[in-house]
C-alpha cells in the first residue's frame, strides 16, 4: 500500500493547480506553459500564503550568493511573466501583490466548496447576487451567444428563488473580464455577492469554472468547475445553466432548498 505522506502535493487556487515537485502549473486541467523563474517565484511565494517574501528572501531562494546576475530587473521579470501567466494585475491583484519597499506576498484564497449554509463569513445571508457573463478569450459570436444564453437562463432560474435578489441580464451584460474589481463593482451595484466565471473552449472541450465572490471581503464562498462536451452544450446550453443552479441554489435559497428536501422527505 502506497503511503499518503509520499503523494505529489497539488497547491490549488483559483482555476490553477501547482505541483511543487514538477513546477506544472494547470488551469481548469489544462497543462499552462510556464517559465521555469516564474515557477520558482511561485513556489517560495505559495510555501507561505499572506506572508511578505522580502527581495532579499526571494534572492536567497532563487538566485545563489555566487550568481552573477542583475537581481532586481531578473526578479522584476519574473514576477511580470508570472502575473502574465495567472492573468493577474499589479493594480488589481488577484494573486500576487507588491508591497511596496517590502517585497511580494501570494494573496490567500479561502475556498469552501461545501458552503451549503447559504452563510458569509461575517454571518449575514447572500441575499442578493449579480450574475455576470463569463470572461473568455475567444471573440468568437458562437461563444458569445452561447456565453449569454447560459447567463440568461442562471439569472431567470435563480430570480424566481425566494429570498434571494437577482440582478436582471441588462444591468450586468456589460461586467465582464478576468480583472474586474469584485468588492468595487459588488458595492456599486449594491449587492451581496458576484458570481464570476471563465470559460474556454479546447477542441470539443468546455471548461467552465464559476466562484461566488463575497463582496464584503473579496472571499470565495463558493466555486466549481464544470467539464462539458463543446458540441452538448453548444446544443442544450440550458443544461450546464441548470447544473450551475443547482449548486447555488442551495447557498442563495436554503430555507427553500430544505423545505423541498422535507416535502421530499415526506413523500417517501
Amino acid at each position: 500500500m502506497k503511503n499518503p505522506a509520499l503523494a505529489p502535493r497539488v497547491i490549488r487556487f483559483g482555476v490553477f493547480e501547482f505541483s511543487p515537485q514538477t513546477g506544472e502549473l494547470r488551469k481548469h486541467g489544462l497543462k499552462v506553459k510556464f517559465e521555469p523563474q516564474a515557477s520558482k517565484i511561485l513556489l517560495v511565494l505559495l510555501e507561505y500564503p499572506g506572508k511578505i517574501c522580502t527581495r532579499q528572501e526571494l534572492q536567497q531562494h532563487l538566485w545563489q550568493d555566487n550568481t552573477l546576475v542583475d537581481f532586481e530587473r531578473s526578479l522584476y521579470k519574473g514576477i511580470h511573466t508570472l502575473r502574465g501567466t495567472l492573468g493577474d494585475s499589479a493594480t488589481a491583484p488577484r494573486y500576487i501583490e507588491t508591497v511596496t519597499g517590502r517585497g511580494y506576498r501570494f494573496i490567500p484564497i479561502p475556498q469552501e466548496p461545501s458552503n451549503h449554509g447559504g452563510r458569509r463569513r461575517n454571518g449575514g445571508k447572500v441575499g442578493s447576487v449579480a450574475v455576470l457573463p463569463f470572461a473568455s478569450e475567444s471573440a468568437d459570436a458562437e461563444m458569445e451567444l452561447l456565453n449569454r444564453r447560459i447567463i440568461e437562463r442562471v439569472i431567470d432560474t435563480m430570480s424566481r428563488a425566494p429570498g434571494v435578489r437577482v440582478l436582471a441580464y441588462n444591468t450586468v451584460q456589460h461586467q465582464r473580464g478576468k480583472d474586474l474589481d469584485s468588492r468595487s463593482l459588488g458595492e456599486n451595484l449594491l449587492v451581496n455577492a458576484i458570481a464570476v466565471g471563465e470559460m474556454i473552449r479546447h477542441n470539443d472541450e468546455l471548461l467552465l469554472h464559476v466562484e461566488l465572490i463575497d463582496v464584503c471581503d473579496g472571499s470565495q464562498i463558493w466555486g466549481e468547475q464544470f467539464k462539458e462536451h463543446y458540441s452538448d452544450v453548444l446544443e442544450d446550453p440550458e443544461t450546464l445553466a441548470d447544473k450551475i443552479c443547482d449548486q447555488l441554489r442551495p447557498i442563495l435559497a436554503p430555507t427553500a432548498n430544505n423545505r423541498r428536501k422535507e416535502r421530499s422527505r415526506r413523500a417517501a
